[in-house]
């Protein structure tokens, strides 16, 4: 009997603790991070302020909403940290106008506008696609599309 209970506690103890590394980490395909700690991390790569890289990424969301479908885009929307749609506000209160960006090249032009240098401009898109490549979840895959 003895035996039996020690056994039945050991099994009770091992499936508790595998269910729970299954557990941790598990949300990798929706990893959770802040509008500020996006910003944060891609200015400090790139050098530059977080203003310039919110016009930057709300130029971004702009292709991205005209090129996408708008399930697509909303899935992207809600996958970015703070919400696309917040990034194309703080661009046009900046004063990228809806609508000017047409192509990758005028998100270049774009971060030109709010003083970046065209070597951190040329880097901008691909260190923003960097940055949604360790969030998880399908926001990577549906920027791929645009960009």
């Amino acid at each position: 009997m003895k035996m039996t209970k020690v056994f039945s506690a050991v099994s009770v103890i091992a499936l508790v603790l595998i269910l729970l590394s299954g557990c941790s980490g598990s949300d990798s395909t929706s990893k959770k991070v802040s509008q500020s700690g996006m910003t944060n991390q891609i200015s400090k790569d790139l050098g530059i302020t977080n203003s310039q890289t919110e016009a930057g990424i709300g130029a971004m969301m702009m292709l991205s909403k005209e090129k996408l479908s708008p399930s697509d885009y909303s899935k992207l929307s809600k996958g970015i940290p703070g919400g696309g749609d917040s990034y194309i506000n703080k661009a046009t209160s900046l004063g990228v106008l809806p609508g000017s960006v047409g192509t990758s090249a005028d998100i270049i032009k774009v971060l030109g506008l709010v003083g970046v240098g065209p070597i951190q401009a040329a880097k901008f898109t691909g260190e923003v696609m960097k940055f949604t490549g360790s969030l998880g979840g399908s926001t990577f895959g549906l920027l791929s599309k645009v960009f």
